[in-house]
């Protein structure tokens, strides 16, 4: 192992190198790296040499584009008398977005946006699924070695008098080049843009890399169209016809399964027996059809956002998600709102962590009145890789529905399903199955793994239709999969073609003549609507009444830009909806007593869980639960003088996963304790 002395005499030469090669010859050297990085960021992101080679000659005007953006960037260096350092660091810049798009490819089909960058907080909490505990160690050590080299190269890097009129020209001239190439492009003519990035995938691998992330980094937003204005808006919202008052108002639940999807449809697999018969059955006896996602292995939040409020991805900014962005400060109508003008009450249930893509604040805008995340359920259990199984959501969408004396729109969306599928696979949960996958031999034990969880979520689905079965009410039930697993599975692998088509079904009691068709996701609730005989919001009716007309696609950008960044001229100039006050769970967690003992705090109180944890003035305490009604953990000298804040210590309880956020910390009772002198 070399000695660091060794290193940073590597490191003293690489610099001296790289300073000289600058200084003789700046724009050479700069361009060469450019193109240098953009090539093996390309061959990264396909992971191929060769594929890399490939777009290099088949679409040179989309590589050049890419490789003037980087070197855009890495002019930026000849501004600093370090430039050499400053090369280093921009360059280290794309290289790793590359690595990191790279890595992330071997785990789901969409790229890396800069959009993924708002869901660190979210991914840290599942590095331990995708990630073994070596590659995380080697992860570490490998920041930990990019940051001594960084710092390594800055000391050791030569400083030259800046030559601001060479640097100027430098960076004029990338970015004139940059803007001009990206013109040329079809990104760069709004009609075309729209059709081509509607497959982030197929954008990156006709583009490349650095041309989509830069794309992504800018295109944020709603598109607005060029003929937006109040009188547009009036003038199309004036042709819609009054809603239809209802004489039925059955509950709705949606639920939405992670990566659900018929895999009889994969060629060249075979298997013992059909792994989802119960939802197999519901497709043959009612409504369903085809369901085109906005993803593909990722993005469930993706396919939420078009499910509840109608709207559509395709025009908003190239790998965005709107819970990170859009929605979180602004309200829109979706079909939470919409059912609440009908006296429907809004309720969201998923088996994982509550602040995942920030539902915890983004449900409020959309018009939730409850979130019920694993966090508040009781008796959860796990599959062999850490996912809460589905089993348990049967309970707690009856629980939603008992807790509200009218009708109820329930949104449930399961986790069973989700990957990485390979890792950590119980072989004795898998020893029934028979799985055979011609096509890709090498992630056949991963799809075998795959049909067990989908096999789970199917007996789900059968034990909650029966449940509701036997409920009185007049329900309608509609199950649909979120997007296709996470594996490598191109249209031709499929009998339907299309990696971006799920399936839905539409159950129910009431007697509703069955219609067999294919949608968009943003298309689904107005269609279920429809069938009930319901036209609330201006969405709802939109999709109703004019989704064969020639103008739909144009009309749906108007209305939603209008709602997303627009001046709501479609309701007079305000927006109507006001995010809500949404409860964390349908029981709240209650403390009933509390007593102190033998240096130990238990607390006493109704609907605690696994995740329930004693704060402590706001300090988490090591939490355990030896019965349902009872929490307990240790505290030392609980009345010490200097304790005491304001006479007081506060003891709560907090519903929170490991390292998470508080969820619903003040939802629960407080207790006040007097102080010392009054407890002796």
């Amino acid at each position: 192992m070399p000695k660091p002395a060794a290193v940073r005499g590597i490191w003293k030469r690489l610099t001296e190198k790289l300073a000289r090669a600058v200084e003789e010859h700046p724009v050479i050297t700069t361009a060469a790296l450019a193109f240098i990085e953009t090539l093996f960021i390309e061959m990264a992101s396909r992971h191929s040499l060769i594929r890399g080679l490939v777009f290099l000659f088949t679409h040179p005007l989309n590589f050049a584009a890419g490789m003037l953006i980087v070197l855009s960037t890495l002019s930026l260096a000849h501004l600093f008398k370090k430039r050499s350092f400053w090369l280093i660091l921009f360059s280290g810049f794309w290289l790793l977005c590359g690595l990191v798009n790279a890595g992330m490819l071997l785990f789901r089909v969409t790229p890396f946006s800069p959009t993924d960058l708002t869901l660190i907080p979210s991914a840290t909490a599942i590095f331990t699924i995708y990630l073994e505990i070596w590659q995380i160690v080697l992860l570490a050590l490998a920041v930990i070695a990019a940051v001594t080299g960084l710092v390594l190269a800055y000391i050791h890097a030569a400083k030259h008098p800046v030559r601001l009129r060479m640097a100027s020209v430098l960076i004029a001239g990338s970015v004139l080049l940059a803007v001009g190439a990206y013109s040329l492009t079809v990104v760069g003519h709004e009609e075309s843009r729209e059709k081509t990035f509607s497959n982030i995938a197929d954008a990156y691998a006709r583009y490349g890399f650095v041309y989509c992330f830069t794309t992504g980094t800018f295109d944020r937003g709603v598109s607005r169209p060029d003929f937006y204005s109040r009188s547009a808006v009036n003038w199309m919202v004036g042709n819609l016809k009054e809603e239809a008052q209802p004489e039925l108002r059955p509950n709705i639940l949606f639920v939405q399964l992670e990566s659900f999807f018929d895999v009889s449809y994969l060629d060249d697999v075979e298997f013992t027996e059909n792994p989802i018969p119960n939802f197999t059955r519901l497709r043959d006896g009612f409504s369903s059809g085809f369901l085109t996602v906005p993803s593909v292995g990722a993005g469930t939040a993706n396919t939420e956002f078009e499910i509840l409020s109608g709207m559509s991805l395709d025009f908003l900014g190239l790998g965005e998600y709107p819970y990170k962005t859009t929605l979180r400060d602004r309200a829109c109508e979706t079909v939470v709102w919409d059912l609440k003008t009908l006296g429907y009450t809004g309720a969201a249930i998923h088996n994982n962590t509550g602040a995942f893509y920030d539902r915890d604040k983004v449900f409020a805008q959309l018009g939730f009145d409850s979130f019920t995340s694993i966090e508040y359920m009781d008796g959860v259990e796990f599959n062999p890789i850490g996912w809460c199984r589905d089993s348990i959501l049967t309970g707690e969408i009856l629980k939603a529905m008992d807790a509200t004396p009218g009708q109820d729109f329930v949104f449930t969306i399961t986790v069973q399903g989700h990957g990485k599928y390979q890792r950590g696979v119980d072989s004795e949960d898998m020893e029934d199955l028979d799985v055979t996958w011609a096509d890709e031999p090498d992630e056949q034990e991963a799809l075998a793994y795959y049909i067990s969880q989908l096999s789970e979520t199917d007996e789900f689905i059968g034990d909650l239709v029966a449940a509701l079965s036997r409920r009185a009410e007049p329900t309608v039930l509609v199950l649909y999969g979120d997007h296709l697993p996470s594996f490598s599975i191109g249209s031709d692998q499929l009998e339907n073609g299309d990696i971006f088509q799920t399936e839905y079904v539409m159950w129910t009691n009431l007697r509703l003549p069955q219609r067999d068709e294919d949608l968009y996701a943003y298309q689904l609730y107005p269609r279920v609507l429809a069938d009930l005989g319901m036209s609330p919001g201006l969405i709802t009716r939109y999709h109703q009444q004019m989704r064969d007309s020639e103008d739909y696609e144009e009309g749906l950008n108007l209305l939603e830009y209008d709602m997303l960044a627009g001046d709501w001229y479609c309701c007079g100039g305000k927006c109507p909806f006001t995010a809500t006050n949404l409860r964390m769970g349908v029981e709240p967690v209650v403390i009933d007593s509390w007593r102190y003992e033998d240096d130990r705090l238990f607390v006493y109180g109704r609907n605690f869980t696994d995740y329930s944890v004693i704060t402590l003035d706001g300090k988490r305490l090591e939490t355990e639960r030896p019965e349902s009604g009872v929490l307990t953990a240790r505290v030392t000298n609980l009345y010490a003088p200097g304790k005491f804040k304001d006479g007081y210590r506060v003891i709560s309880v907090a519903q929170a996963t490991p390292n998470g956020p508080a969820l619903s910390e003040a939802v629960g009772a407080l207790v006040t304790l007097p102080p010392a002198a009054e407890n002796e």
